[in-house]
């Protein structure tokens, strides 16, 4: 730091030295009005004023020059000491990597010495330990040879222990016995308890079929409900005695003879007659009564029909509907006001054992009773409209299943129970002929393959006269 000061200081005063020096020779030189290098005297002196101050610096930058190595060094080998100091840096960098992974190196030997160093000292106690292992049996070897006669002795009385212990192992094995037979009683009672517990699931699922079993048989009985208070409302508001289409009369007959013919539907007149007298006018004064109108010519033209030899069924059906106490019948007006239809149909067979006569599809999997009962009477009526429609007579009443309620309601369940949709079929349980009745059995069916029905076919015999 001195010797700086001191360069500045003489780096000052030289150059105010020099500076007064040029002034006065440039003075000199103006006054003297010298001229260099044929320059007028201004100029000459403005030359000199340059190489003064050229002077002032040459030998102020001589001077620090020699005066600071530094200087000298900083000035003529500055790149050569950028390109050193960057290599240094790199080499500085390296360094910093190298002792970096020198102390990694360094730690992983410590903590190896360190682990080298417990098992050394585990060996060492281990030594220490088999050394004092070592004495203590020798010690006991000694101790060991004088007891082995003592051993000896025990071991005689050992011998008998083991025969008392034989024995008691066979008293052990008689329990073992024992015991497992007891579990083997548990096992069967567990067993039993086990079938029990079926036999009540059983029961339950039996309990589940019947509760299922009484809702379709309650939805069959609310619908029977609903058909007779419609009855009941119907009597209440017209009082009716015999609807329209009503069989009044019905009988099966074979003739050659068509004053025979005429006779016999001469009789069913007159019971149908009396049947409609009773409807009407149950108080009548007289059976006698004559209250249905039927044209003579269509009695002639029936009996002519019905005299060719073959089984003919005769119907006598009414034309309209009549209140009790109508009053053109208590009037006995004349003609007779009850009007009726008259007809003769050759009682033939119109369905086959098993030909389907309606069907009613069920798009759901699981229908409620509701849904089935309806699914029912709209099955049941179709099959009623198809039997009119093909020429059977009567057509009212149709027997399902043999007449049996519980046929119809097991056959539902099984519908409802079956997880799919279904069709219904309603088939003929036997021959059905004009006469009727209808006999109908009901059929579950899926793609017009039967899957199950209510009960099997009967064979039905035309019916006698």
């Amino acid at each position: 730091m001195g010797v700086g000061l001191i360069l500045i200081l003489t780096v000052l005063v030289l150059g105010g030295l020099i500076a007064t020096l040029g002034d006065r020779i440039g003075m000199r030189v103006g006054k003297a009005r010298l001229s260099l290098f044929n320059l007028r005297p201004r100029q000459t002196a403005t030359v000199v004023s340059i190489l003064t101050g050229s002077v002032i610096s040459a030998s102020t930058l001589g001077l620090l020059l020699v005066a600071s190595e530094q200087l000298r060094k900083g000035l003529f080998e500055f790149e050569e000491t950028q390109a050193n100091l960057s290599n240094a840096r790199k080499e500085l960098e390296n360094t910093r990597t190298a002792k970096l992974d020198v102390e990694k190196a360094l730690n992983t030997v410590t903590r190896q010495k360190i682990s080298a160093e417990g098992e050394l000292t585990e060996v060492i106690t281990f030594l220490d330990e088999a050394t004092e292992r070592e004495t203590l049996i020798r010690e006991r070897l000694g101790a060991t040879q004088n007891q082995l006669g003592i051993v000896s002795q025990q071991a005689d009385q050992l011998r008998g222990e083991i025969g008392s212990l034989q024995a008691d192992r066979q008293i052990l094995q008689r329990q073992q016995a024992e015991v497992r037979k007891q579990i083997a009683q548990r096992d069967s009672a567990l067993a039993q308890r086990d079938t029990e517990l079926q036999q009540r699931n059983l029961a339950i699922a039996q309990r589940e079929d019947a509760l299922a079993r009484l809702k379709t048989e309650q939805a069959f009985l609310e619908d029977d409900i609903q058909n007779l208070e419609s009855e009941l409302l119907k009597l209440r508001a017209g009082n009716v005695a015999i609807s329209r289409n009503q069989t009044l009369g019905l009988r099966l007959t074979r003739h050659q003879s068509t004053t025979a013919a005429i006779s016999e539907i001469e009789q069913v007149l007159a019971n149908a007659n009396r049947i409609a007298l009773d409807q009407i006018w149950p108080d009548a004064p007289s059976k006698e009564i004559r209250i249905l109108r039927v044209d003579p010519d269509v009695v002639r033209n029936t009996a002519r029909k019905i005299t060719d030899g073959q089984q003919y069924v005769i119907r006598v059906g009414a034309s309209g509907n009549y209140i009790v106490g109508e009053p053109c019948v208590v009037k006995q007006e004349v003609p007779p006001c009850v009007e009726v239809l008259l007809q003769a149909e050759p009682n033939r067979i119109i369905f086959e054992p098993g030909e389907s006569l309606a069907q009613v599809g069920i798009n759901v999997a699981y229908p409620s009773a509701l849904l089935l009962t309806e699914t029912l009477n709209t099955l049941i009526t179709s099959a009623q409209i198809r039997a009119s429609l093909e020429g059977i007579i009567l057509v009212d009443n149709p027997r399902v299943a043999g007449g049996f309620r519980g046929a119809i309601i097991d056959f539902l369940n099984e519908v409802q129970n079956y997880g799919a949709p279904l069709d219904i079929e309603a088939i003929a349980s036997g021959p059905i002929f004009t006469a009727g009745p209808l006999t109908l059995e009901l059929v579950a069916s899926q793609n017009g393959r039967r899957l199950f029905q209510t009960q099997l076919f009967e064979q039905q015999q035309p019916p006698n006269n």
